[in-house]
């Protein structure tokens, strides 16, 4: 009974042992790439100011993104562009599929009170606050599943077994015949030589 417990034990905790790992590997994987992001960012497409580069001067940029590559979609590409447009952003480069770059003449900033949308947001779609408190919830739910289920398939498998219940252990040390005194035995005891 001991070995068995001790494997079934054993399997819970490396079960949630490996999915602490994975949850782990999976926010330092979603860190690393925000971290090269952001030096692709900041080196690699980088606008010079001064007057002897190609772009002229007068300009902003933005780096407009979203959680979910949602991108990659020509519908939602085209949906966003149209959006940014009516604050004078026009589209010049798409980073990836979650990162697209913006530009527009600084002047367009008199129309910014005329625009629906915010003229600086940086992100498009569902905050990653929220993306992250639902990813956790959905996975403590799918955890806390498998743990229910996993409890349930143990108690219809070892519900079976008979185990002695509490109420009819043994309640004083009286009962308990390894505590109790040798009684007397019945045997006759040799007579006592005479005197």
């Amino acid at each position: 009974m001991l070995t068995v417990n001790a494997i079934i034990i054993s399997a819970i905790i490396l079960d949630v042992g490996i999915q602490s790992v994975i949850i782990d590997r999976i926010f330092r994987a979603k860190q690393g790439n925000r971290r090269r992001e952001e030096v692709e960012e900041e080196n690699l497409t980088r606008y010079e100011s001064n007057t002897s580069s190609d772009q002229p001067k007068g300009w902003e940029f933005k780096i407009l993104r979203t959680n979910s590559g949602g991108f990659r979609s020509r519908k939602v590409l085209s949906k966003v562009c149209a959006e940014e447009s009516q604050a004078g952003w026009i589209l010049l480069e798409k980073l990836d599929d979650h990162r697209l770059r913006f530009r527009r003449p600084v002047v367009a900033r008199d129309r910014d009170n005329l625009c629906k949308i915010d003229p600086y947001r940086t992100r498009y779609g569902i905050a990653e606050i929220v993306e992250t408190w639902t990813t956790i919830i959905v996975l403590l739910v799918i955890m806390s599943g498998a743990a229910i289920l996993g409890f349930a398939a143990m108690n219809r498998f070892f519900g079976d077994w008979q185990t002695r219940s509490l109420q009819n252990a043994p309640r004083t040390g009286d009962n308990n015949a390894i505590r109790q005194p040798p009684s007397p035995s019945v045997s006759p005891r040799p007579a006592a030589p005479p005197q």
